[in-house]
């Protein structure tokens, strides 16, 4: 059985994935299954065992008829038995009817409806995309998300933390941008960090930087002594990283997500209703602070503060 999965979004979206594509091994003897996702989101496919390949084709962009054309000839020349579309684009369900993938499933709604075998209505819940299996009678409850971090990205991160100390534990933070692009305020993060380092002097506190993390960065080093910088160059460092802190406290993204699948101890920010906290469902060790208001910058560091000591004692 060899499955083609179409999955637009960024990095949160495609982690949101793996549970299926676990869901689809664990369904079918032999089960192949290769994904089409941002270039930008590839990477993280690194973490998962149950992807045979990963092509990279940019949904959003105004791609060329050749950027097109070139999709639809691997999706021809690897004979698919089955294909998942997440997109209601009338370019890639065209390609899938092309393609002449025998069975094409995707959601109800534009051109799907017409060129795809089978359809579903989208879920108001975000990530539950096994709706999408229950239309080829897969109607297993998909796995909890779980991620597989490479060896040499834990010799690295080994490395790591011992040049910068951090080996008897530490304190994770990871101030970058949500999926919509907004940010925990800088002067937030300081003061939650400082009120910290008073109260547990001894536990180190590390900031995680990602390329979307960077912008808060220095202003955060500057005002806040001792804290360690930690710049993971792969997903798989990112994810070793996670491993190895006793909290990681969080905007909702794709570190989360990530502290969730290796049952790290996490303080979660989110604005309202998302795909993490939809992925966080049921977790023990996630404690989630939500803004009353939505707007992330409402949630004030006396309120991240009482839910750290409060869950701490």
């Amino acid at each position: 059985m060899r499955v083609l999965a179409l999955v637009p979004g960024e990095t949160e979206t495609q982690l949101s994935f793996f549970p299926i594509v676990n869901q689809i091994k664990d369904s079918f003897e032999n089960a192949e299954v290769s994904v089409v996702a941002p270039p930008s989101a590839t990477a993280i496919y690194q973490l998962s065992k149950g992807v045979t390949e990963v092509v990279p084709y940019n949904f959003e962009a105004s791609n060329s008829p050749a950027d097109w054309a070139n999709l639809l000839g691997i999706v021809r020349d690897r004979e698919f038995d089955a294909a998942l579309t997440l997109t209601d684009s009338w370019s890639i369900a065209l390609l899938l009817w092309l393609s002449g993938v025998p069975t094409r499933l995707g959601y109800s709604g534009s051109a799907n409806d017409l060129l795809l075998t089978a359809t579903a209505p989208r879920s108001a819940e975000p990530a539950h995309h096994s709706d999408l299996l229950k239309l080829i009678n897969v109607t297993s409850t998909p796995p909890a998300l779980s991620v597989n971090v490479p060896r040499k990205d834990l010799t690295a991160v080994d490395a790591i933390r011992q040049g910068n100390g951090l080996t008897n534990g530490y304190v994770l933070v990871y101030p970058g941008a949500t999926a919509s692009g907004t940010t925990y305020p800088t002067e937030s993060w300081i003061a939650i960090l400082k009120d910290f380092q008073q109260r547990q002097p001894d536990m180190p506190l590390a900031l995680l930087q990602t390329d979307d993390a960077a912008p808060q960065t220095v202003a955060i080093a500057s005002a806040v002594p001792n804290l360690k910088i930690l710049r993971p160059d792969t997903p798989g460092q990112t994810a070793a990283l996670i491993a190895a802190a006793n909290l990681l406290v969080a905007v909702e993204g794709y570190p989360l997500a990530l502290a969730i699948a290796l049952n790290v101890y996490t303080l979660g920010l989110f604005t309202g209703d998302s795909m993490a906290q939809a992925i966080a469902a049921g977790e023990d060790r996630l404690v989630a602070l939500t803004s009353a208001t939505g707007t992330l910058a409402d949630i004030t560091p006396d309120q991240v503060l009482k839910k750290i000591w409060s869950e701490g004692s």
